[in-house]
């Protein structure tokens, strides 16, 4: 075996070629498509410089490369344009001689007979451009001995013979047809070998003597039973034993052959099995001997040599498997699934076997068919026989009607933690990964695959020698919709090809066209369609007919049928109708089985008429099934079946009989229904179900018959889908409205919380309702006023339920989703009714009250998901206190016994929230494009937070002394580009904080911009050293020079939409274009600016560049000609944009292009209708500081902003028009707080040397008392008619209360400390608790920090850092006192 490395550089064609694009060029060696390049973007231009690893079986073998096109004319994608070819050892041999780094190949005339060159359509010759490198190979252990393949031909020959036993070896025939393939397999590879060594003579002597009882049980077949499990594990001891040999005879999955060493403890360890297992079967007793896989060998001790801490071994193992628990997997435990019969499928499972043991090839096998064909039980009967081998890292498969099994994202996160329980080593690397990168599971798919299963694999040389491991991936169709799917099929089909050889994939579904699409243009995909028309399908049906008959014969045995039962003739005619479908043999036989007259039901099977093709007779199958199942005459029979199928199909989750029953019933007239299970009973033939647990659909076929009208032929039986999904959700309301309550889990207020378990009854109707309303479009007014008065009543207790349940956080998504449901259900209705009709003017009432609710409860949820996250009675206890009074939630749910707040807001707030890093200053920000993520950097450190949790992913850390002074996302969010005060430019994985790249060094001094290409493959950076440089992302080099021109700090980049065009711009006040290409500029210096350019930004169209300044203006530029445009509906008005006091620092353009916002020195940020060129005042965002950095999120529905020398990072909505946050009622900080004896009155003081006195009940300021230094402490005299203060140098200060007249104050008039009069107080800053009964009454949300408290009795005040005093009060904690 020759392993050598292999660069396809470039190519040399005639001029005839100079128009051809898309070219690239497969390598095959040894007959075999091994590698093949990307393709060529520019005409006439064959440059690829790319790199393989490949491996031939000797130096004769072949190496053929073709150059091919990718052309939409040919059927396989690509037609071939040029070939050449030759032997590797010609190859490596001019290699050597060659006097330039690469080798040309090129067929001159004279040239070598071992060499063969050839341009399509063409007598000229084309040149090749490659450079070539053979590896050296470790010391190894060859296996090349005679008595081996003796041994081999003696075992295949008896096993042979044992398979000859037919129906008494049922159960272990398929492990030792598998035996038989991989041992004749390898065989026929060591006829041809001369080698000798003892001990592998001495072990296939063994082995062969293991054997001798098969001569034993071809005489005495009764002996079998007794014996099965031990023959069990011989069969698969013989495979394993088999890939053994192959492994260290030069045929293996490693990229070299395996070292003596490691044969030495292979042939002790299946020495130890063979003698075992012989024992076993000489003395027929069976023995708990496990069978020995080499694969994995020395796992305790790579997890010992790889871990960085002392811990024990099991310690580590429990580490590891904590953190595989936080991919949080889909649940695959199904042991029902059904096997193959024995004795049926054996020649595709064959081929699975040898496809998935043979190292060379493709390592993806995507077995394809109609739905019914077998696929799912040839993919549980693979899998089973690899798990009896220790050789199945992961099983998984999906489920339709089954939420946590159809969900795309979980796959990849199943499929890792799978190999990670299968393997400690894979374990121990993933554990690692994980740790790396906590938020993996929230990181695209095709990133999760890189990092959760690439890296880890590849990391692990070991795997490589341990022949094969499989990954079994069944029925991919039913995973999510077609468009929700595609970036895991994306990720499946690219990435799997970087997988390690020994890891395999076998993957089956229905060749769905998105499936088909993504897989065929891979050559290391395998497809194969399973042919039911072939003879060896009929056979395995007919064998699983025959099977099913004699079972049901044996049920009746008062039937006195005859023993042959039913005949070959009937098996033959059942075998006809079911067009080699597993699934109309399976149906066909429940029909029979499920009647009171096999013979009957049978017969009427025979009456019908052979179909011509599979889905007609499927279509049979089940007519004939329903037919008998009842009298669709009877009408109330037909409506309970769609009533209750119905629910079974388009339900997210499979549910029991019990949970039916109550989500069909009548919610409007409490009508008493009958019981699902009445007309359930009658469908044995299509359902499933046993006590307690779901009904489930037995195939998907059925759901697919039954929801098209076309194939199932009756509206009494016709399911539509989207009716039942509309019928659902409001019998999850009606449920919903029945079992909601206030406290519906009966808990008690407190600072910690469990998650509770709500009846699926409940639970299904507050996880799924919105999701099955999102299903249809429907117009109708009456669902509009349900959702409505539904809301009204019980969106609190819905949203405490959720919280109960868990799912706090899913109710931002849920509502969101509700939002835009209701938003397109108002269009579609206002387009149905005609205008000013009195049904028109009614149903508009009420869809602005349920566009408004809704908008409120998004809202609601956004702003308070992290305080009933906390506890579920939060939603009443705080979140709606704190909610604007103005509010609809808040007019809606209030009541006098809830906690009541004064000073927090009467509007929504415009900022969402805020977070930061404390200590670390914002220097820039960047949001992800794809919407999962903020990035912010300071002067140590860039921070990756999540940009719906906000909460900190990840931290890069560049070094200390190397301030980072600008960062941006990549166009595909995976990197992050960093640039720094010492002129370098880094990039960095965004999720794991790696530096990806080496430093690159082309600055002098700061770097302050950066911009990405559109494709991600060009970064460009500039500074203070004036020059642009721009570099290739995929090496880390410089592009080409530096752009030269400006004179002085260029301050910032932007690529246009199409990356061929560059903007600059300076401090020198101008703004320059460039070509990518050429690095020339493409237009005069564009000046206008009296100041610095600070930001430019191009609109999505590209039309348009726009400028932001020093001087306080925006201009607005044409992307082609460089001059301003004029301003809308204006004429010869340039278009320039003005409103902000200072220097405008910088810029964002909304996704649609519609809006602009801009951050200023003057402490504001501004939007901007671009189609107008107008400002949109209402919707200034505020600051107390500069606002340095601006950007849009990937929705646009919010901008992030960080000031100057301010660590916070804040979010806002870019729709709202309230005042911000709580009321300020000071100009500073508060710093103390005080209530007269009688607690009608509050005193705030504050760092703006005011004193403040307030009305408790109204929330008015009484009085407002100046002082000439920061006040330091407030209070009131104990009888209450002085006014007191002390200033920070411990002056007094005393006023009448009635007339507010200063008094001359002594020092018994200070002040005191005294904070809590009453049994409430402050706990961790955020809680307040009732000191005498330890309950938690309150949790205060978000806000300024808390600089000052006070209490008296029932009340509770506090000032904040911002100037806001908020006053609570607890209404029915006063009759307690």
């Amino acid at each position: 075996m020759i392993i050598f490395e292999i660069s396809i550089v470039k190519a040399e064609l005639p001029a005839h070629a100079n128009d051809w694009t898309k070219c690239f060029v497969q390598i095959i060696v040894d007959g075999s498509h091994v590698a093949k390049t990307k393709s060529t973007k520019k005409p006439g231009v064959f440059e690829w410089q790319q790199h393989f690893e490949l491996v031939s079986k000797t130096d004769e073998s072949v190496c053929r490369f073709k150059l091919r096109r990718r052309s939409a004319l040919s059927l396989l994608g690509s037609q071939l344009l040029a070939f050449t070819e030759a032997l590797v050892s010609d190859l490596l041999l001019k290699m050597q001689k060659a006097s330039h780094e690469y080798l040309v190949i090129t067929t001159p005339k004279g040239g070598a007979a071992s060499m063969k060159s050839k341009l399509a359509g063409s007598d000229d010759n084309w040149h090749l451009f490659i450079r070539l490198a053979a590896q050296d190979s470790l010391p190894v252990a060859k296996v090349e001995h005679p008595r081996i393949s003796r041994s081999l031909s003696e075992i295949v020959l008896k096993l042979e013979a044992f398979m000859q036993l037919g129906d008494a070896i049922a159960q272990v025939h398929p492990y030792a047809f598998i035996a038989w393939r991989t041992a004749t397999a390898v065989y026929t590879i060591l006829k041809a070998q001369v080698d000798q060594e003892t001990r592998l003579d001495a072990l296939g002597s063994l082995m062969r003597d293991a054997y001798l009882f098969v001569e034993d049980v071809n005489s005495f077949p009764e002996k079998i039973p007794a014996l099965e499990e031990t023959m069990t594990k011989l069969f698969v001891q013989t495979s394993e034993y088999a890939i053994f040999i192959q492994e260290c005879s030069g045929h293996s999955f490693a990229k070299r052959l395996v070292s003596t060493a490691w044969v030495e403890r292979r042939i002790n360890d299946l020495t130890d099995g063979f003698t075992l297992l012989k024992r076993a079967l000489e003395s027929r007793v069976a023995v708990q001997t496990a069978v020995v896989s080499f694969r994995i060998d020395n796992a305790v001790k790579h997890i010992g040599e790889h871990c960085s801490t002392p811990l024990p071994f099991l310690m580590i193992m429990v580490v590891n498997i904590q953190n595989l628990m936080k991919l949080h997997p889909a649940d695959m435990d199904d042991p029902s699934r059904p096997e193959c019969l024995p004795n049926t499928r054996m020649d595709i499972i064959g081929d699975i076997y040898k496809w998935a043991t043979t190292p060379i090839g493709p390592t993806v096998f995507w077995l394809h068919g109609f739905p019914g064909a077998g696929k799912s039980t040839i993919a549980t009967s693979v899998a089973n026989l690899f798990r009896q081998q220790r050789r199945l890292g992961a099983f998984t498969f999906f489920t339709r009607g089954v939420e946590a099994r159809s969900d795309p994202a979980s796959l990849i996160r199943t499929i890792a933690y799978q190999l990670g329980e299968f393997d400690p080593r894979i374990c121990d690397a993933i554990s690692r990964v994980i740790e790396e990168t906590p938020s993996i599971k929230q990181a695209p798919l095709h990133r999760q695959f890189q990092r959760l299963l690439v890296e880890p694999l590849q990391s692990l040389e070991d795997l490589q020698w341990e022949g094969p491991v499989l990954v079994v991936i069944d029925a991919l169709d039913e995973c999510g919709r077609t468009g929700a799917r595609s970036d895991l099929l994306t990720a499946l089909a690219r990435e799997s090809m970087l997988l390690p050889p020994t890891l395999r994939i076998f993957v089956t579904s229905r060749a769905e066209k998105d499936i088909y699409n993504a897989f065929s243009p891979y050559l290391h995909i395998y497809s194969r369609e399973l042919d039911l028309s072939s003879e060896t399908n009929e056979h395995d049906v007919k064998a699983y007919i025959r099977h099913r008959m004699v079972t049901i014969r044996l049920q009746n045995e008062y039937l006195d049928l005859p023993s042959d039962w039913p005949g070959a003739s009937r098996v033959d005619a059942l075998t006809l109708r079911a067009s080699g479908l597993f699934v109309w043999a399976a149906t066909a036989c429940r029909y029979v089985e499920n009647g009171q007259d096999p013979e009957e039901r049978l017969a009427q099977l025979l009456r019908s008429e052979v179909q011509a093709d599979s889905e007609s007779a499927l279509d049979n199958i089940y007519i004939t099934a329903l037919e008998s199942a009842g009298k669709w005459s009877d009408s109330a029979f037909a409506a309970d079946f769609r009533e209750i199928l119905g629910i079974v199909i388009v339900a997210e989750n499979r549910l029991t009989s019990g949970t039916i029953d109550i989500l069909n019933a009548d919610f409007t007239t409490g009508r008493k229904k009958r019981p699902c299970m009445h007309t359930i009973q009658h469908l044995g033939c299509v359902l499933q179900w046993a006590a307690d647990k779901p009904i489930r659909v037995f195939h998907p076929s059925f759901v697919d018959f039954i929801t098209e009208r076309r194939r199932c032929g009756s509206d009494a039986w016709h399911i539509n889908k989207s009716h039942h999904h509309l019928r659902l959700a409001r019998q999850c309301i009606g449920r919903l409205g029945v079992a909601l309550q206030k406290n519906i889990c009966q808990l008690t207020l407190s600072r910690s919380f469990e998650v509770q378990n709500l009846p699926d009854v409940t639970a299904y109707p507050c996880i799924h309702w919105i999701d099955h309303l999102c299903q249809i479009q429907s117009s109708e007014p009456s669902l509009s006023q349900e959702i409505d008065g539904f809301l009204h009543k019980h969106f609190l207790h819905w949203v405490e339920a959720m919280s109960a349940i868990g799912w706090p956080r899913q109710t931002i998504t849920l509502v969101d989703k509700l939002r835009d449901w209701v938003d397109v259900s108002v269009v579609l209705r206002t387009l149905r009714l005609p205008m000013f009709s009195c049904f028109f003017q009614a149903n508009c009432s009420h869809d602005d009250s349920l566009r408004s609710f809704v908008r409120d409860a998004e809202r609601f949820c956004q702003a308070y998901v992290h305080v009933f996250e906390q506890h579920p009675l939060l939603v009443y206890q705080s979140a709606l206190p704190f909610t604007p009074t103005s509010s609809v939630i808040y007019k809606t749910f209030n009541e006098p016994t809830l906690p009541q707040v004064d000073g927090f807001r009467d509007q929504w707030s415009p900022l969402l929230t805020e977070f930061s890093k404390p200590g670390e200053n914002v220097t820039s920000v960047s949001c992800s494009v794809d919407g999962r993520y903020i990035a912010s950097s300071s002067k140590r450190s860039i921070s990756v937070w999540d940009s719906t949790s906000y909460e900190l992913v990840t931290s890069l850390l560049p070094g200390a002394g190397n301030a980072t002074n600008i960062i941006k996302f990549s166009p595909n969010s995976v990197h992050i580009a960093s640039g720094h005060a010492d002129g370098s430019v880094r990039v960095w994985d965004a999720l794991s904080g790696k530096e990806i790249l080496a430093t690159m060094k082309g600055h002098r001094e700061d770097v302050y911009v950066l911009d990405f290409s559109e494709d991600g493959t060009q970064l460009v950076s500039a500074g203070k050293d004036q020059k642009i440089v721009m570099w290739d992302i995929r090496t880390g080099k410089m592009h080409r020079e530096p752009l030269t021109g400006h004179e002085k700090t260029v301050l910032c980049l932007c690529f246009a939409q199409n990356s061929t065009r560059l903007a600059s711009g300076s401090r020198d006040r101008s703004i320059r274009i460039w070509d990518t290409e050429t690095s020339k500029a493409v237009l005069p210096p564009l000046l206008h600016h009296s100041g610095g350019v600070n930001a430019l930004v191009y609109t999505p169209d590209g039309r348009r560049l726009i400028s932001a300044s020093d001087d306080k203006t925006i201009c607005v530029w044409d992307a082609d000609s460089g001059t301003l445009q004029q301003l809308p509906s204006k004429i010869d008005v340039p278009f320039i944009l003005q409103g902000h006091n200072s220097t405008i620092y910088s810029l964002s353009i909304s996704p649609n292009g519609t809006f602009l916002a801009s951050a200023s020195k003057d402490t504001t940020v501004r939007l901007w209708d671009i189609r107008e060129g107008k400002e949109l005042p209402a919707l200034v965002r505020q600051h107390r500081l500069p606002v340095r950095y601006i950007t849009f999120t990937a929705d646009g529905r919010s901008i992030v902003t960080s000031s100057l020398n301010d660590p916070v990072l804040r979010v806002w909505d870019t729709e709202s028009t309230g005042s911000m946050g709580i009321t300020r009622r000071h100009k500073g900080l508060v710093g103390s707080l005080s209530f007269s004896s009688d607690g009608k009155r509050l005193a705030s003081g504050g760092k703006d040397r005011r004193v403040r006195v307030w009305n408790v009940e109204t929330g008015e300021m009484a009085v407002e008392l100046s002082l000439e230094r920061e006040v330091y402490r407030v209070g009131f005299s104990l009888d209450g008619s002085k006014i007191l203060a002390l200033d920070d140098t411990n002056a007094v200060f005393a006023w009448r209360a009635d007339t507010h007249e200063p008094l001359m104050g002594s020092p018994n008039d200070a002040p005191r400390a005294e904070v809590y009069r009453g049994p409430l107080s402050l706990v961790k800053s955020q809680w307040i608790d009732n000191t005498e009964t330890k309950e938690a009454l309150l949790m205060f949300p978000n806000m300024s920090r808390i600089m000052a408290k006070a209490s008296w009795r029932d009340r509770f005040a506090v000032g904040t850092a911002n100037g806001g005093v908020v006053i609570v009060s607890f209404p029915g904690l006063e009759g307690e006192l």
